[in-house]
């Protein structure tokens, strides 16, 4: 909470009515000024209605925070959309002095305005001043994705890439890792967009090194969800294993279910990631069925243990809807349809089906996942070390 306004101060505060017909000097305001700078500005808590005189009196006294709280008041200026009293507030203090937070406010002004073009101008020679490499990397970053922003609506979509670079380089020293998974996204979209995946990966590859993982799992994420197709095997295998130690089993499904396609090992190593994670019946048993989709698959000796396996995800699921009854009743005639494809006959099966332990208490599920590992070419590491544990 803010100190209250002391009352030493307060037969100042009142003399202190416009600079020009006050009777105070910049000496003695000057304790008035720093307490509203520090107890009410800083932290957030000054009266909206408070900022102009502030800001009179800050330039009357040529004090030099004034392009701070200037900034400040021309950013609610145009939020209140008072577009014009924000440009020009912004633009009678840049005449006094250089500032970069004024002067990307100007820019946004005049794009709110509509006059992108010279918003753009205004962005590219705040970026090209000296001092701007001295900026925050926060600030930086937005002054980038502004700029790449603009250029997009002007239609200059190849020339907003280099931006969006920047911004991704410049977010990578920020503490913050929501203002690199910002400028990621922004630049994944656009690149994608342009047939430019393979191009977002290269500008990417070097925030992902391993020493980063545990504090760039956001961006992770968006790379395997968008870009996983684009990754070398080890690097996208590095990835889901990341994911998996963090928990997020939803990222390594959905990357597992896209790339499965029409390829039986693909398709195997998501059905047993499936398993092994402990995914609902709604990923796990369309897999099954795509695995036995073939009356060949289901003569195979993998083909009851699949089966089986679906059906128990759908038993042991625990919200218990329509859907799950469907995804068990399929399951079901399934693991029927396997059985009549390794000369069982219907009325046999419950029979067959205890005798081979194919039922949830028999532990089927993890059965399946360790018996599915084995049939993978190639299994990832972090999946056969996921079932190893298991067992």
């Amino acid at each position: 909470m803010p100190e209250s306004f002391p009352a030493r101060l307060d037969t100042l505060r009142t003399q202190m009515t416009k600079p020009t017909a006050s009777t105070v000097d910049c000496d003695q305001a000057a304790r008035v000024i720093d307490w509203y700078y520090e107890q009410a500005w800083q932290t957030d808590h000054i009266d909206r209605n408070e900022l102009p005189w502030l800001l009179d009196w800050m330039r009357h006294c040529h004090d030099p925070r004034r392009f701070e709280i200037g900034d400040g008041l021309a950013v609610t200026l145009l939020g209140e959309g008072r577009l014009q009293e924000a440009s020009d507030l912004a633009e009678g203090l840049l005449s006094e002095s250089w500032d970069a937070g004024l002067t990307h406010t100007a820019a946004l002004s005049l794009a709110a305005r509509g006059e992108v073009a010279e918003a753009i101008t205004r962005l590219r020679d705040l970026i090209d001043h000296p001092e701007f490499a001295a900026l925050p990397p926060e600030i930086a970053t937005q002054v980038h994705l502004d700029l790449a922003t603009l250029l997009r609506r002007q239609g200059s979509l190849f020339k907003a890439i280099r931006p969006l670079a920047q911004a991704v380089n410049t977010a990578a020293r920020c503490d913050d890792p929501a203002w690199l998974e910002q400028a990621a996204d922004m630049l994944i979209e656009q690149l994608v967009e342009q047939g430019g995946a393979e191009e977002a990966v290269e500008i990417l590859l070097p925030h992902l090194s391993p020493g980063l993982d545990e504090k760039r799992l956001g961006l992770w994420q968006q790379v395997l969800d968008r870009l996983g197709n684009q990754l070398d095997p080890e690097l996208r295998d590095r990835g889901m294993a990341l994911m998996v130690r963090a928990g997020d089993y939803r990222t390594v499904l959905n990357r597992l279910v896209d790339q499965a396609g029409n390829d039986p090992q693909q398709q195997l190593l998501a059905f047993t990631a499936a398993l092994s994670l402990g995914a609902p019946a709604e990923i796990t048993c369309p897999l099954a069925a795509r695995l036995l989709a073939s009356d060949s698959a289901r003569q195979e000796e993998s083909a009851p243990l699949i089966a089986a396996a679906s059906v128990a995800v759908a038993e042991s699921q625990q919200d218990k809807n329509q859907a799950q009854a469907k995804w068990h009743r399929d399951g079901v005639v399934q693991l029927i349809s396997v059985a009549k494809h390794h000369g069982i006959l219907e009325e046999e099966v419950r029979e067959w089906a205890e005798k081979e332990r194919l039922y949830h208490e028999h532990g089927v599920i993890d059965r399946a996942a360790r018996h599915c590992l084995e049939k993978i070419d190639r299994p990832p590491e972090w999946l056969a070390q996921r079932i190893k544990q298991e067992g």
